[in-house]
């Protein structure tokens, strides 16, 4: 089987969908199925490929959020898929879904289309933007829908063909690397610098748990657009010194960092199953986060993490975080760390998408 793989953009950039394409090709080529990763150009990747897996960038370099060159880029995917030969088309939400369905109708190829998390029902989107997302997501019919959160299984949507399969986790990764927990206790985030994590709030939020725990630190882990906005208002509260950016952390550099830190915190707007809750659980770190997508289905309050009912409310974030600094830390990270070790893993993904490629390939036939 021959798959084209289609996502807009792509490693150095790094984010959920950019990892859950990666590891799950990687181990469907192992697997022998044939596999074309085909995406835009954003920079030196750093990734090994090996048999049956390619990486083709289409066009010149460009930025990860620039909108001419992703809408240039479906213009450019489309044509170079038309034109070559494939089994089946894999599309990674969002604007790639409209070039899988027109290889659909122009080609006859089944198409499949992961979605990895949707900010419908939230205000984060303009009038125009909320009527593409949810054209793409819920209006589009494709031979069959990835959702790698249970949460979109709500939604209202002419697709019927959808699979559940959660994003996975290299558990051995973490349990190889051995570092000393931070002397100064640390809540630490992990992700994009981006409205959707609500970072703002966090900060205004943490500002009021330093008032009883002037000792605590928070570090911010990423990078993306918010960040000039974020470091000037922690200069302008005067909390430079207790919340520190650190950049974009990788590798064992970031397995090092969860598991040097204390208590994670992930207080988004909106989630699919975000890869960051299962890195922290893998670090044996207790997690707060808010209730949103599969994070409210996962999180037992209490018992391997905490809830916040509310992003928009400052006070709720940070009594939440004084609850968890007051909890089992050791006891809770363990109970996460439990959780994922017996039910996410890349393999099993890679071997759940396998499945679904099958499902279509032998209705083709």
């Amino acid at each position: 089987m021959k798959v084209a793989v289609i996502i807009d953009t792509w490693f150095p950039y790094l984010g959920g969908g950019q990892i859950n394409a990666w590891e799950v090709s990687k181990r469907l080529a192992k697997s022998g199925v044939s596999i074309d990763i085909i995406t835009r150009n954003n920079g030196n990747d750093n990734l090994k490929t090996s048999k049956n897996i390619k990486v083709i960038k289409l066009g010149s370099r460009s930025q990860p959020f620039d909108t001419v060159s992703k809408f240039l880029f479906l213009i450019k995917s489309f044509f170079y898929l038309y034109s070559h030969q494939y089994d089946l088309i894999h599309a990674h939400a969002f604007l790639p879904g409209i070039v899988a369905r027109a290889v659909v109708v122009t080609k006859g190829i089944p198409a499949v289309f992961t979605v990895h998390g949707t900010s419908l029902g939230t205000e984060l989107l303009g009038p125009v933007q909320k009527l593409i997302e949810k054209f793409i997501l819920t209006q589009i019919l494709y031979s069959a829908q990835i959702t790698v959160a249970k949460d979109f299984l709500k939604i209202k949507n002419i697709n019927e063909n959808i699979f559940y399969i959660p994003n996975g986790i290299k558990i051995d990764n973490f349990d190889r690397i051995k570092t000393q927990k931070s002397r100064a206790v640390t809540l630490l985030f992990v992700g994009r610098l981006h409205p959707q994590k609500n970072l703002p709030n966090l900060i205004d939020a943490f500002s009021q748990v330093l008032q009883n725990h002037p000792n605590i630190r928070l570090k911010i882990a990423g990078d993306g657009p918010q960040k000039t906005t974020l470091v000037q208002k922690v200069k302008s509260l005067k909390l430079a010194k207790s919340i520190i950016f650190l950049g974009e952390v990788l590798g064992r550099d970031l397995i090092k960092l969860y598991k040097s830190s204390h208590l994670f915190i992930l207080p988004s707007i909106y989630e699919g199953l975000p890869l960051t809750l299962l890195e922290a659980w893998a670090a044996k770190l207790p997690v707060i986060v808010t209730k949103t997508g599969d994070c409210q289905l996962l999180v037992k309050d209490g018992v391997n993490g905490y809830l916040v009912e509310n992003p928009a409310d400052v006070s709720q974030i940070s009594k939440v975080i004084k609850i968890a600094l007051r909890g089992n830390l050791e006891k809770i990270g363990a109970s996460g760390y439990n959780l994922i070790a017996k039910n996410f893993s890349w393999e099993k993904s890679a071997q759940e998408t396998k499945e679904v490629y099958e499902i279509l390939s032998n209705r083709q036939n």
